[in-house]
């Protein structure tokens, strides 16, 4: 078996086969991390290692920040223990661990570590949990990431490629000075709605604020497009029908496909409108191509920084 421990004292890592004896060096990185199979698996992304000590652990071996990849093992607490006083190799980080009172020779120490092995329990779910999110870091701070692969090592690590969910760069950045002033409000609102959506709510949930998002720009922008006082109160479809004829002498169809994207997608969130038109369910890449669609609107209206 792989074991991973942390010195309770000093943060350093060690690893092992039977028992985690050798340090790691140079120190890798090495975070908390929970598996996200629904929302309200957020609430179980951990404090602190103090205060949470028997999550999963990631020990990251690479990062690719343009593929947004990070490439690592995952570890999972040993049932019932926490810290454990351990036997290892000095440590080339303490001074201490590599001098000996009486001689020179190199001897163990004692580490009081916190322990964990290889994250089996990630192998028992369906596809080896490849699809599924990892919330990696604490409650205070911590981002989610896709599992896009899941493999094992000949020293029994479990190895996981992960891609990264930020939501941060998924949409361009309003142009507030083209947006009236007092619409400003509704329509920063109905995209941090969807910022805040992407990638952790249900897909349904997702298309929900994409869909509500498509129709507050829309409306804003109409208004300005015809000089109206204020915005008129139309859902999505209507605005489809209204943007076709207000420029049918220079057709919109891009915009309008974008547009049409999210409002077909929308019917598919209900247990009603799936059965009477025989429609598959909305998926994860369902809510993807509607977050990009919003992009495209915001762009494509000019309302982009």
């Amino acid at each position: 078996m792989s074991r991973l421990g942390i010195d309770r004292i000093t943060g350093l890592i060690y690893e092992g086969r039977g028992s985690p004896t050798y340090p790691a060096w140079p120190t890798p990185i090495v975070t908390q991390v929970t598996l996200i199979e629904n929302p309200d698996d957020f609430l179980k992304i951990p404090r602190s290692m103090d205060e949470d000590p028997f999550g999963w652990i990631f020990l990251e071996d690479s990062y690719d920040p343009v593929g947004r990849i990070r490439r690592g093992r995952l570890f999972q607490k040993i049932p019932g223990k926490n810290w454990e006083e351990t036997m290892v190799e000095p440590h080339p980080a303490r001074l201490s661990d590599r001098s000996h009172p009486v001689s020179s020779v190199h001897v163990q120490t004692i580490k009081e570590l916190n322990v964990y092995i290889e994250c089996n329990d990630i192998l028992m779910k369906s596809k080896r949990g490849e699809g599924l999110q990892l919330g990696i870091g604490v409650q205070r701070a911590h981002s989610l990431w896709r599992i896009l692969q899941t493999e094992c090592t000949v020293n029994l690590d479990i190895f996981v490629t992960l891609r990264a969910e930020s939501s941060y760069g998924i949409l361009p950045d309003l142009d507030l000075t083209k947006i009236i002033p007092t619409n400003i409000p509704i329509v920063s609102s109905a995209i941090e709605r969807v910022l805040n959506a992407a990638y952790r709510e249900l897909p349904t949930s997702v298309v929900d604020q994409c869909r509500n998002a498509a129709t507050v720009l829309v409306s804003r922008w109409m208004q300005q497009e015809l000089n109206a006082d204020k915005p008129m109160e139309k859902d999505l479809g209507g605005w489809l029908t209204i943007i076709r004829d207000h420029f049918k002498e220079r057709p919109k169809r891009a915009l309008c496909a974008a547009l049409e994207i999210i409002n077909l997608l929308h019917p598919r969130g209900k247990d009603n409108e799936l059965m009477r038109m025989k429609l598959r369910t909305v998926t994860e890449s369902d809510a993807e191509i509607s977050v990009q669609s919003i992009g495209f609107l915001i762009r494509e209206i000019g309302w982009a920084q």
